[in-house]
């Protein structure tokens, strides 16, 4: 792999992968002959810069990278503003070829060259992206909640367990002890409010949206769950790929007679996930039909949890098909055989 000398080095690549980390982009570009690389700093700035240069340069390739939580979100977003065309991949993709290397090599490099290696071999690519500033912003509202609300749970389980020892020896609460439980209390007010704000990005973003009101039909779906779901890709083909981004898809392990007992595989959107599951649970408490395939499902044995996450993926699977064949949402065929 060769450094790359100039920026018309890149012209004549049949394809650029783009490994992504918090303070850098390593891009790799692929000829025929050759690989190509440059490293630049993961800045606005920078990136706009090296790719007005690429555009200039006349590449007319694709351009892939993995999805990293927030941090391919600026190359993304210079690449919509650019007009550039820009694949972002499911680690779980490329993993795959990484690991089917003969050198176990595992570098930023050599990572972004299997991409590049994959934007011309792999046949099944999902769409370019297309990242606005306002999509952007919902994207790290939603992931800032997430872990706003994980962090809470923990801090707020671990201060319980501590009083209640407390409390069971006899032992006094000091002043800052309690100054943690009113720290508690100011997080849950600041997490509210920023739940508001993303309930007002949503309304903004999808205020032409002809489906959210459909949408909100659907037992349990708040109008930030609608929100939700009307920003998912309505590019994909089956709603499998919905509830696979969410997490609510279940693992399967079989071999011979054994089979083992499937788990949430949670790989997607913790926020969206625990919105979704809300939602299913209110719509078990507000929805006689709902609560009868509840019941139901109690019946066959499953758990509070499992019959949940069921009721919430077929949620789900009902709103893609509101969305994707532009139907309204009716209890009487969705619930039909419950």
């Amino acid at each position: 792999m060769k450094n790359a000398s100039s920026i018309n080095v890149f012209r004549d690549c049949l394809s650029v992968g783009v490994d992504v980390s918090k303070a850098e982009l390593a891009i790799v570009g692929l000829t025929p002959d050759e690989h190509y690389l440059k490293r630049i700093g993961n800045q606005m700035k920078t990136i706009k810069a090296f790719l007005r240069q690429l555009q200039h340069s006349g590449y007319r390739g694709k351009i892939i990278c993995e999805s990293t939580g927030h941090y391919h979100l600026k190359l993304a977003l210079v690449c919509h503003e650019l007009g550039l065309e820009l694949i972002v991949l499911n680690p779980l993709q490329s993993s795959k070829h990484s690991k089917a290397r003969i050198r176990k090599t595992k570098t930023d490099p050599q990572d972004a060259l299997t991409l590049a290696t994959m934007a011309l071999t792999e046949p099944k690519l999902p769409q370019p992206t297309q990242l606005t500033r306002a999509k952007a912003l919902i994207r790290l509202k939603m992931g800032q909640l997430a872990s706003v609300e994980k962090q809470l749970q923990q801090f707020n389980q671990s201060r319980a367990q501590y009083e209640e020892t407390y409390a069971e020896l006899g032992l006094p609460l000091s002043p800052q002890q309690l100054a943690l439980r009113e720290h508690s209390t100011s997080l849950k007010r600041l997490r509210k409010q920023l739940e508001k704000e993303l309930e007002g990005l949503l309304a903004q973003a999808l205020a032409d949206d002809d489906r959210l009101a459909e949408l909100r039909q659907i037992p349990g779906y708040s109008n930030v769950v609608a929100g939700l779901v009307a920003s998912l890709d309505r590019q994909v083909k089956r709603a499998d790929s919905w509830t696979a981004f969410v997490g609510l898809d279940v693992s399967v392990r079989q071999s011979g007679k054994w089979t083992g007992h499937g788990k949430l595989t949670k790989r997607g959107n913790a926020y969206m996930r625990k919105r979704l599951f809300q939602a299913a649970w209110g719509a078990c408490l507000n929805y006689d039909y709902v609560r009868a395939y509840y019941d139901q499902l109690k019946a066959q044995g499953r758990k509070h949890v499992e019959a949940v996450c069921m009721i919430a993926r077929k949620l789900l699977r009902i709103a893609y098909h509101v969305v994707t064949n532009k139907i309204q949402f009716d209890p009487n065929i969705a619930f039909a055989e419950h």
